[in-house]
């Protein structure tokens, strides 16, 4: 008896745990499409750059920092996108969260980099957690013409899902089905 009790436990526990999991999902996907919410940084020469300042195009904003090593490598990315897509109305914002100590490091990190999109400096956790990223570095978030979420992506971006997620709101469309509007590249938990 005491074993078929555990094992009903065990089961209810498990079908309660994936419904947390899937209604986490789908809160994330209900995410996707609320508008962007307000942001207002400077930029390396001090001037404020407004998220609302960029309305009508499709803003790709990413958190980042020169220390770290993913967004090293996923920068390049960025520099890519600019290249082929500007001309059609997509701007890359790179919000570092560098602290003042190491700000310094961001003029050759970009020069070396070839950044040549608005850096926006004073980042902060909270910024990325009113984005609803998290807290972990990178993290990316596309903003559709209109001001909406149209996706996020946790971790280190590769350029498939950047480019699909910027043509689809281009309408250069590959299938029918919109991209997903969360992609994860976090480490899983362990149980």
């Amino acid at each position: 008896m005491i074993a078929s009790w555990r094992s009903v436990l065990r089961i209810r526990l498990g079908a309660a745990v994936r419904f947390l999991l899937v209604a986490t999902a789908l809160n994330c996907a209900a995410l996707a499409q609320e508008a962007a919410p307000p942001l207002e940084l400077p930029d390396q020469s001090g001037k404020a750059q407004k998220l609302s300042d960029y309305s009508g195009k499709i803003v790709v904003l990413n958190f980042w920092a020169t220390w770290c090593g993913p967004c090293v490598k996923e920068m390049p990315i960025f520099v890519e996108l600019t290249k082929k897509f500007e001309a059609q109305g997509v701007v890359v914002l790179a919000a570092s969260l560098d602290a003042t100590e190491t700000q310094a490091n961001i003029p050759e990190f970009s020069r070396k980099l070839k950044m040549s999109f608005p850096i926006l400096t004073g980042t902060t956790v909270d910024h990325m957690t009113l984005f609803g990223i998290g807290e972990t570095l990178p993290g990316t978030v596309i903003i559709d013409q209109q001001g909406n979420v149209f996706g996020r992506i946790l971790g280190e971006a590769r350029k498939k899902e950047v480019f699909e997620r910027i043509e689809w709101l281009l309408g250069l469309r590959k299938g029918k089905k919109a991209p997903s509007p969360l992609v994860s590249h976090l480490p899983k938990p362990r149980r």
